[in-house]
């Protein structure tokens, strides 16, 4: 492997640990939130942060093993690893854009009245700007180096930053008119999910 390529696997494998931490963090401060609130749509915001990180982990492994040498068994390299490693990723997108919606149709159901602090509002605000960043972050990197993997994670974070704010518009529609669209934002927040995961695939 040449200096060019050592130099990409670094780039890419350092930005895919800085969005593993990122993701890490911001999901456990929204599952707590989440949890303290009763907010079934900063919960599932918090399940798609895990579900980044995890994504996070599979850009690493699949670059490391894109770039070995080639072998008898491979003598045309490991490239196409990580064309699988950004396919996988699409699919735990999807996957996790179904199993949101089908806790939010369970919350449709039977609902439970959200409880917002204004710690739990600043902490989701946050969020959303530390999303931004990394989402343009990664995707500039990711265009920098020519990595698939990179590119579907930024476009995932920037998406994320958008469900975010949407929980934060909840939050605001609840303390003001006392109506809780909880459920039905995790509703459409799902299907976004599902339609950027389904895209990703189309385009692998």
């Amino acid at each position: 492997m040449d200096k060019v390529e050592v130099s990409r696997e670094k780039t890419i494998i350092r930005t895919s640990i800085i969005g593993i931490i990122a993701n890490v963090f911001l999901a456990g401060f929204k599952a707590v939130v989440g949890l303290l609130t009763h907010s079934i749509a900063i919960v599932l915001d918090a399940v798609n942060n895990i579900s980044d990180a995890g994504s996070s982990l599979i850009t690493i492994i699949g670059t490391k093993l894109a770039g070995r040498e080639p072998d008898k068994k491979h003598p045309f390299g490991y490239g196409r690893i990580e064309y699988l490693s950004a396919m996988i990723i699409s699919v735990i997108v999807l996957y996790a854009g179904i199993t949101s919606f089908v806790e939010s149709v369970k919350q449709i159901i039977h609902p439970e009245t959200p409880d917002y602090s204004a710690v739990s509002l600043i902490i989701v605000a946050v969020a959303v700007v530390v999303k931004i960043l990394l989402g343009r972050y990664v995707k500039s990197v990711g265009k920098k180096v020519n990595s698939d993997s990179l590119i579907n994670s930024g476009e995932d974070a920037t998406l994320d930053s958008v469900i975010s704010a949407s929980t934060l518009v909840a939050a605001g529609i609840f303390l003001i008119f006392h109506i809780s669209l909880e459920a039905w934002l995790g509703v459409i927040i799902s299907l976004v999910i599902i339609k950027s995961g389904i895209e990703m695939l189309r385009n692998r």
